[in-house]
């Protein structure tokens, strides 16, 4: 425990050299009556010999009112609970991790723990050696991260493969670091919500196209376009949009990529421009609500206090109604008249025959279970039933549903070589936080706010965050990155003056949904996209995504950082 003004000191007694990372979790400051301050525990590391510590640095920790009565009963008793090694004396507080470098000769260590807090304050530690390899961890993270970009821009080995090997070289260099995750701890940076999610949906949509009903849809929706490519592109992208706000981005894929896939195989046309444009207005309208996109999910959960379901859709969607046009626009530019002039000629009654429904009391069962599921979906904000479990469940009726043909046909459709690039994929972006990366970018990013004037700080940390926020999402997957980036978003608004956490909230929102669309590997949609393009037999490559997908991500965050910097003057946020 830290008595007030006292500085509370511990031996190390291990001679370690090069960086030490101590993990600090502070316990609250407890004060008779709220006033306003910042108050912070301070931890200084010094070698055996030395005046001066080799560094200091402070972690803001929470307040809390009491009675005075009750001041000196609890944190005695919060002292006494550390004390004796139980944790519950910090459980309310706060938890940071601080690297201090301290030399290449060894030597015993000393830390000190000072805290302004005027009660008693529990404090506990943990320290890991990370070695001279500490040193350069965030430049060996950028290595690792352009090593497997590269790799799979390059494809020259499949990119689940780049992602395994990825995650395999940030778990080695934790390894040289000593602080090897376990088993567990690995398996739990999966994000098992998304998989789980992507697995169902494989099942029910694996099911639904063994019956023919996606070919029969194509065959209605082709005959609604009278013809015009134009009118077809434009129909399917704006019903794609919606959709992904009221379900999900991945969702949303997972239905209509079979659709268009059967469409564009009934016209004879490639699928390849129309299934890129549905992972890209997939991104779009997914960021209208808290469940169209995995990233809004999180945001939604870890800032329940400051917004709420309804709110997601006042602010962001207008945005996105307002960007839906400059993306038509773009795509027609991009793919050019040779593409949406083209007058699609076809016989409606040889394709309606030729595409009929083939299985009807399959698809009685496959189409109520998914109509179930997307009940559950729409019911989210009310049950927050997470859409894993509603998919895993119906995926499991269906199966059970089902006879032993259909069973192995909906396993044998599963695509496990995605489900394995997710798992990859996430272990190694989670692997690169560990390494202190995105927290070199999100301190990068602190510093160069606080360069601006106070009154124009906030407009200036709209823009900062989702330019860095898009940009980072494009080339590491914008889940981890979102979870990374919220305590910097506390931090930013409890420590920076002129800053007021909700603009940052949306910022980050928009960045990050926003910045999927960047790249093949931004966004889990894009993912699925290709996976079931290159299923139907039409490889899309990292090259052929970026090219469209980058400049689109461009316009469409300089619309969003518009959009904001308006409702900042407006006032909005205040």
């Amino acid at each position: 425990s830290v008595a007030p003004g006292l500085p509370a000191a511990v031996d190390v007694e291990h001679e370690w050299i090069g960086v030490l990372e101590v993990a600090v979790t502070a316990g609250a400051c407890r004060i008779i009556a709220a006033d306003g301050v910042h108050r912070h525990v301070t931890v200084q590391i010094y070698r055996e010999g030395d005046v001066e510590p080799r560094g200091a640095q402070e972690v803001m920790i929470e307040s809390v009112v009491e009675h005075a009565a009750e001041l000196g009963h609890t944190s005695a008793a919060h002292g006494r609970r550390l004390n004796s090694g139980g944790g519950s004396a910090v459980h309310h507080g706060v938890e940071k991790r601080l690297e201090f470098h301290i030399g290449d000769s060894p030597g015993k260590l000393y830390l000190n723990f000072v805290s302004d807090c005027p009660s008693g304050l529990p404090v506990m530690a943990s320290f890991v050696p990370l070695g001279v390899v500490g040193d350069g961890q965030q430049w060996v993270a950028l290595i690792l991260l352009i090593a497997v970009l590269l790799t799979i821009l390059t494809e020259v080995i499949h990119r689940t493969l780049a992602a395994f090997v990825g995650a395999a070289g940030v778990l080695f260099v934790l390894a040289m670091e000593h602080r090897l995750p376990s088993v567990m701890t690995i398996i739990a940076w999966m994000d098992h919500g998304t998989l789980a999610l992507l697995w169902g949906m494989m099942i029910i949509v694996a099911l639904l196209a063994r019956t023919g009903v996606f070919e029969w849809c194509a065959v209605r929706v082709f005959e609604r376009s009278g013809g015009s490519m134009w009118k077809l592109y434009a129909m399917l992208m704006v019903f794609d949009a919606v959709l992904s706000a009221f379900l999900d981005n991945v969702t949303t894929i997972l239905l209509l990529g079979p659709v268009v896939i059967s469409l564009c195989a009934a016209i004879r046309i490639s699928p390849k421009p129309m299934l890129m444009s549905l992972a890209l207005f997939g991104n779009i309208g997914g960021t209208a609500t808290m469940i169209g996109d995995p990233p809004n999910i999180i945001i939604g959960n870890a800032f329940s206090e400051q917004i709420t379901f309804l709110d997601f859709l006042v602010i962001l969607g207008p945005i996105v109604v307002i960007m839906m046009p400059f993306a038509l626009v773009f795509c027609r530019w991009y793919f050019g008249a040779e593409y949406f002039g083209q007058t699609i000629d076809a016989d409606m009654d040889v394709l309606k025959k030729q595409y009929p429904i083939r299985e009807p009391k399959l698809l009685i069962r496959a189409g109520s279970v998914l109509g179930a599921c997307l009940f559950m979906f729409f019911l989210h904000p009310i049950t927050h039933l997470d859409p894993a479990y509603a998919a895993c469940f119906g995926a499991t009726l269906l199966l059970v549903m089902c006879d032993h043909h259909d069973f192995e046909y909906a396993i044998g459709k599963v695509e496990w070589d995605s489900l394995l690039f997710f798992a990859g994929l996430f272990v190694f972006t989670e692997g690169l936080a560990e390494l202190g990366l995105l927290r070199e970018i999100a301190s990068a990013m602190i510093s160069f706010i606080k360069v601006f004037p106070a009154d124009a700080r906030q407009v200036a940390a709209i823009v900062i965050l989702q330019v860095i926020g898009s940009g980072a999402s494009a080339f590491v997957d914008n889940i981890p990155f979102t979870a990374t980036m919220i305590p910097v978003l506390r931090q930013v608004s409890e420590t920076v003056d002129g800053i007021s956490l909700e603009a940052l909230i949306w910022a980050l929102a928009l960045g990050a949904d926003l910045g999927g669309m960047g790249t093949l590997i931004g966004a889990s949609d894009n993912v699925v996209m290709a996976g079931l393009a290159e299923e139907a037999g039409h490889h899309i490559s990292f090259m052929e995504f970026f090219k469209i997908g980058w400049p689109l991500m461009c316009i469409v965050t300089s619309l969003a950082c518009l959009y904001l910097v308006i409702l900042q003057s407006a006032g909005a946020f205040e």
